[in-house]
């Protein structure tokens, strides 16, 4: 299966399913003419989206233009011209010969070593995904076709850019903090629609390149770009000195075979493919925040991007953000994303993604800095304050109160309690955080901040209140003693909110 010549791709255009080569596809997204990616799922389409804009960037500058808009033939000569060689073969799916590259999968050093040291490691697409994610938690595993070309191809690009260290002689990717790390994706979208990010991502990656090519940075103009090329014997690895700074990693040794149906080989290193550890996955990725503080790659946490986190990053809190990941004054209104598969020591905590609608009134305020952005800013911190106000010295207390029914004095130890504590908290959680940025915009026009955050104060107190009314139907009782509960647990509610927020209540009585 050549991907410059056959079409692989399932492409919607004109609400028609269609399929495309890798040069027509290229050209679709050029021409804004994708509606989506019918055999791209969620968790690919990010991972695949970075792949073909450094891919295109690549073809581009080799070719001197700076229009993505191109033809399918100028595609096909720039992807060979890209991979320095006389055949196809790096852009096919299996290749019998070893030695020779194909896509995504470096040569072996010999058929010799080929044949001893590379063992069966996926029968299906899906079991050779950013392998994590193979265990259940977003999708069922091995539900693939054997036979799917599409989603072997998405699995290769996710596998060899995007995977951490899993185990001995397994390692990850030098663009994530560490084999623990993950990949993650921020970036801006003026819309849905997959051509139009193409666009704008590769044109503003061109420009971001002569930074990529100053120092601190060590690439070389000309340099090693589709790594899946050079031969790799696992024993040694490429240092950033030799490499474009479009380069595409690919991070294991592996091969597919036609075994009657295609099946994956692998076998292990003793090394990463690209020697930075010592960086932390700060390596100029444009689609990665870097945390100033520890001078590393952004790595979500299990709570993947909470309000706090995009808060800090969109503010640029201790977070840098890239070209790509801001908009120009001239963009309007649209997305703030980011996504990622969230990876531990030795977990998966699952694919998490989160969007930001910026309005066109908000946007040049945010991104363009100024006393707005600073009052923004410091609003966007007491709102998160006063939400976890909200949850921990009002909402908790008062749930412990109703579940200890009532005591003279409540007990925060009592493990039990504390997780059905955190299980009714998390409802109040998931409650506001939506709600947040929404508000948040709605300052712009306050009078001034005690009539900017009095709305949002009220608003985090109806949830909560929504919340403990739950409970209170819900929450089991001790004989006797459930009217003294609730009594008590509303006392301590209602006092902590006006101990803590006075300033902010509503000004007639609201019956509490």
């Amino acid at each position: 299966m050549n991907l410059l010549m056959d079409e692989v791709f399932r492409v919607v255009l004109a609400n028609k399913i269609v399929r495309r080569s890798l040069p027509g596809l290229l050209q679709a997204l050029g021409q804004d003419q994708v509606d989506a990616l019918a055999g791209v799922q969620r968790h690919q389409a990010d991972i695949f989206h970075i792949f073909l804009c450094y891919l295109a960037g690549s073809v581009l500058v080799e070719s001197g233009r700076g229009d993505p808009n191109q033809p399918s033939e100028f595609w096909i000569d720039g992807l060979r011209a890209l991979a320095g060689r006389n055949d196809d073969c790096a852009w096919e799916l299996v290749v019998e010969d070893p030695t020779k590259p194909a896509f995504m999968q470096p040569p072996a050093p010999s058929k010799q070593i080929f044949e001893t040291d590379y063992k069966p490691k996926a029968e299906t697409p899906d079991s050779l995904d950013v392998l994590q994610s193979a265990k259940n938690h977003d999708l069922k595993a091995t539900r693939a076709r054997k036979s799917d070309i599409e989603a072997w191809v998405l699995a290769l690009i996710g596998h060899q850019t995007a995977s951490g260290f899993l185990g001995q002689g397994k390692f990850g990717i030098a663009r994530m903090n560490g084999g623990f790390g993950s990949r993650v994706c921020v970036g801006w979208k003026a819309n849905s629609r997959s051509g139009m990010r193409f666009h704008r991502d590769v044109k503003v990656l061109l420009a971001h390149r002569k930074t990529l090519l100053k120092a601190p940075y060590p690439y070389v103009d000309g340099g090693l770009t589709c790594l899946w090329i050079e031969p790799w014997d696992g024993k040694t690895g490429l240092s950033l000195s030799q490499l474009d700074p479009f380069f595409i990693e690919v991070a294991r040794r592996i091969r597919l075979v036609d075994c009657g149906s295609i099946v994956a080989l692998g076998t292990t290193s003793k090394t990463t493919r690209i020697a930075a550890q010592a960086l932390k996955g700060n390596v100029g990725d444009p689609w990665t925040p870097i945390k100033v503080s520890s001078s590393s790659a952004l790595t979500p946490s299990a709570n993947g991007f909470h309000p706090g986190l995009l808060r800090n990053l969109i503010f640029q809190d201790d977070y840098e953000l890239s070209p790509v990941q801001i908009p120009t004054s001239n963009e309007g209104s649209g997305w703030f994303c980011a996504s990622s598969l969230v990876r531990g020591q030795g977990t998966t905590d699952g694919f998490r993604e989160a969007s930001i609608r910026v309005p066109a009134r908000v946007q040049p305020i945010l991104f363009g800095g100024g006393n707005a952005r600073d009052r923004l800013a410091e609003l966007s911190k007491i709102g998160l304050e006063m939400a976890a106000g909200v949850q921990n010295k009002c909402l908790r207390p008062a749930l412990y109160a109703l579940m200890e029914g009532g005591p003279d004095s409540v007990n925060f130890g009592k493990r039990e309690i504390s997780v059905w504590v955190g299980s009714q908290s998390r409802s109040f959680l998931t409650a506001w955080q939506p709600l947040y940025f929404d508000w948040l915009w709605t300052t712009l026009d306050a009078e001034d901040d005690v009539a900017a955050l009095r709305p949002w104060v009220q608003n985090l107190k109806g949830l909560a209140r929504d919340v403990l009314e739950k409970a209170f139907r819900s929450c089991p009782s001790r004989n006797g003693r459930g009217y003294r509960a609730i009594s008590l647990a509303n006392g301590i509610f209602f006092g902590g909110l006006y101990k803590n927020f006075a300033d902010y209540m509503e000004e007639k009585n609201d019956g509490h």
